[in-house]
């Protein structure tokens, strides 16, 4: 499969310790993902955007409660509702796709 783009993506998990504190910890690596504004403003950096779209490759998680550290862009992104799995006409997955946004929760734990 032909890569989707250059961007290595980063899955962080929050995970529950006691008394309900959070913590981050980064589960997997997707390289070869494509991470890109959904609207874009001529001399706005791309990390300054409010949403996203990804393309990333099969087997990239589809859980909405993680968030997500991708190249050039940061470390605070959350899927924004479900990702979807895209299948080529013979029926093999052929890339993971969504949107993303920033995150608005708490920091680490």
């Amino acid at each position: 499969m032909d890569e989707l783009g250059n961007q290595t993506v980063k899955v962080i998990e929050r995970v529950r310790l006691k008394r309900g504190v959070m913590s981050d910890v980064t589960t997997d690596e997707f390289p070869g993902c494509s991470v890109q504004p959904v609207t874009s403003t001529d001399g706005v950096p791309i990390a300054k955007s409010e949403k996203w779209v990804i393309y990333a490759p099969p087997g990239f998680p589809e859980s909405n409660e993680n968030v997500l550290a991708v190249d050039g862009i940061g470390d605070r992104l959350h899927v924004d509702g479900p990702l979807q799995t895209w299948f080529d006409e013979d029926g093999f997955a052929d890339h993971v796709w969504g949107h993303l946004k920033k995150w608005e929760g708490a920091g680490n734990g």
